[in-house]
């Protein structure tokens, strides 16, 4: 009660502002909202290898515009509100009805760094909507690099290994992990591996966002 009334004051003193284009009233404006069109279809990374342990990555909306901008205060500005605001964008895309959600978890040093793990928030609020259970027992439990600006074959040699189930064996038969934005899929498939080797059978991904990987240069490229 104190919590709110105190929240309710901030927002008089200090209206707070959308993210994306700076008008006041709300973290993500209704028009900034609208902007959000999902892909058709929902993109995915490149083809996953013949012996992948995940089954399909899917990623709903382009990581680009105001989404980008939603998500990067999401995620690096203490802007955990915004995961109420952004988890009903995809309240209608819920093809499963027997899967156990998991949110990508961060390492321990990097949640206690940033105070909270953003896919966990918007795995709660899907698990919630989607009346489906929900499980944080996978744990990273090695420490990793970001991966922004990493190529494809980096990414996956940085999480790979990083991932280990700490629920009862077996971990769940049909499980959903839960990420804010999708680029190449090393960070599900790393997921998937760990699960998979704890007994789970199947193994998809959702993200909110689809981002695009720049290709390398060549070799020969002038620097």
């Amino acid at each position: 009660m104190i919590n709110r009334l105190w929240n309710s004051l901030l927002d008089l003193v200090y209206p707070p502002r959308c993210y994306s284009c700076g008008k006041a009233g709300t973290q993500f404006c209704p028009a900034c909202f609208a902007e959000c069109i999902p892909l058709t279809p929902p993109q995915r990374p490149q083809p996953l290898a013949a012996n992948s342990p995940l089954e399909r990555a899917l990623g709903i909306y382009p990581f680009q515009g105001s989404l980008r901008a939603a998500i990067h205060a999401f995620k690096y500005q203490n802007a955990h509100p915004l995961a109420q605001i952004l988890a009903p964008l995809l309240f209608d895309f819920c093809a499963w009805n027997d899967v156990v959600l998991m949110p990508v978890p961060l390492h321990g040093v990097r949640k206690r760094e940033r105070g909270y793990n953003q896919a966990e928030l918007l795995a709660r609020h899907l698990a919630k909507a989607w009346q489906l259970p929900l499980s944080t027992d996978l744990q990273r439990v090695r420490a990793t690099e970001h991966q922004v600006g990493q190529q494809a074959q980096a990414r996956a040699s940085n999480v790979a290994g990083a991932f280990a189930w700490r629920g009862q064996q077996p971990a769940p038969n049909h499980v959903l992990l839960i990420d804010d934005v999708l680029t190449t899929g090393s960070t599900f498939e790393a997921c998937a591996s760990a699960l998979i080797a704890a007994g789970s059978t199947a193994v998809e991904g959702l993200a909110l966002a689809k981002a695009v990987i720049k290709p390398a240069p060549p070799l020969d490229s002038p620097e």
